[in-house]
């Protein structure tokens, strides 16, 4: 679920989520991967996203079976890439799904456009229970005009991952990851003395860093952005200090290599020849089955004051379709909610060692490797503010300014300027936004 971006790309979603026609700069050349229904007949269910489609399958088939000439229930996988584009097409169409799953800061921009449903009587009616969510993904924080549009599906935190045999070349304790910054760049000077060539490596791209420096922001006491007008707030002592520590790991300490390529942080931790990462928690199954035992996953160090971290969540919405408004439909979507909730989520979990955002499907998996360390950092964690798409698009300017912060070829203060400007150039042509 690592992504890449472009600004043009990025604006041209932007303005095709404002209800411009033209697709062109957003390139909806894929085509979603539908699952279709076995059965025939009945009120059509959709389910649409780009959250993971793990179990669904199996779990459509035999909704259809059960529900026979009632209901018909069918779901697509969006790819990440273009989902927006894809998405304003089907509105546009007049033929959005029925239920969406994606980042949760997308759905506060259909929410302020009056194009979802207050989610609670779905959520009735499927039987969820709310207070079986961690309040770090549902509370008054998830709230759009005072009321709650989605729901938490799934999360990760950002993680500190370790080689432990890396850790014991050093002389270093495989058990005792660093709980600290300062222990961190310790340990990371004793690998190196060692002959590890990579003691940490850092992506500099959007890849890492929209996960790792709102991490460090938050550690420093600092936020993203404001939600009432949507300001950037980055450009702080806090957004400063987080960008400099980075940097210090690479310029100062020198334990760290200057401008990896996309996915090299994660693709040479893998094979073994690098000390520490930091990077989103969802990477942990591909790294269990590369390092399997040489795999050390703790949280973040205590790098700033305090030891917050950004969790990546995908969210559920209803659309207001013509389907869901009416009474038949709106059972309907409660039918498939319920499912995926209590059917879907295990699935999730395994597949992609992902903490379900539901407690009694994060039970049916708490004894995988590391939930214990990732639950935590998801109860403890930040989600985005909610700013519509903050983090997906209107993220894309930080982190081109931060990745020429990081390659030191623009000073920290001038490049959070340089991002800030573009930010809020972004955003206030958006809902709710008014700078």
């Amino acid at each position: 679920m690592r992504k890449t971006f472009r600004v043009a790309a990025a604006t041209g979603i932007l303005a095709s989520l404002g209800g411009v026609a033209s697709l062109q700069a957003a390139s909806a050349s894929t085509t979603p991967h539908r699952q279709h229904a076995s059965a025939s007949g009945g009120m059509k269910i959709t389910y649409a996203g780009f959250s993971s489609m793990n179990g669904l399958p199996q779990i459509i088939k035999g909704l259809n079976k059960k529900y026979a000439g009632k209901y018909v229930f069918q779901a697509t996988a969006y790819p990440y890439a273009n989902y927006a584009a894809l998405l304003s097409s089907a509105i546009s169409g007049g033929n959005p799904p029925d239920i969406f799953g994606a980042s949760w800061t997308p759905s506060v921009y259909y929410a302020r456009e009056g194009l979802e449903l207050p989610i609670g009587p779905f959520v009735k009616a499927a039987g969820i229970n709310t207070a079986a969510f961690p309040s770090s993904l549902w509370s008054s924080h998830n709230l759009v005009k005072g009321v709650h549009y989605s729901i938490p599906l799934d999360a990760f935190g950002t993680a500190l991952f370790y080689n432990k045999a890396l850790f014991k070349k050093a002389g270093l304790n495989p058990n005792k990851p660093p709980a600290t910054g300062a222990q961190m760049i310790a340990d990371a000077k004793a690998m190196k003395k060692a002959g590890v060539k990579y003691p940490v490596i850092m992506g500099v791209d959007k890849n890492t860093q929209d996960f790792l420096y709102p991490s460090l922001v938050y550690q420093f006491g600092g936020k993203m952005g404001k939600p009432t007008n949507c300001a950037s707030l980055f450009d702080s002592p806090a957004g400063t200090k987080a960008a400099n520590w980075e940097k210090s790991l690479i310029y100062t300490y020198h334990v760290a290599p200057a401008g990896p390529s996309p996915n090299e942080d994660l693709n040479d931790f893998g094979k073994g020849i690098v000390g520490m990462v930091m990077l989103p928690a969802i990477n942990q199954g591909s790294l269990l089955k590369s390092l399997g035992s040489k795999l050390g996953v703790a949280p973040l160090p205590k790098i700033g004051i305090n030891t917050d971290d950004f969790v990546g969540q995908q969210y559920l919405w209803v659309f207001k379709t013509t389907t869901s408004t009416t009474p038949a439909g709106a059972k309907g979507v409660a039918i498939f909610l319920r499912a995926i909730y209590n059917q879907e989520l295990p699935s999730i979990a395994k597949d992609n060692g992902i903490i379900p955002a539901y407690a009694p499907a994060l039970s049916a998996v708490k004894s995988m490797p590391f939930f214990a360390q990732q639950d935590q950092m998801v109860k403890t964690g930040r989600v985005n503010p909610a700013i519509p798409n903050w983090g997906t698009v209107t993220g894309v300017p930080l982190y081109n300014n931060l990745e020429e912060v990081l390659l030191n070829k623009v000073s920290t203060s001038a490049g959070l300027a340089q991002a800030k400007n573009q930010t809020n150039q972004l955003t206030q042509t958006l809902p709710g936004c008014t700078q």
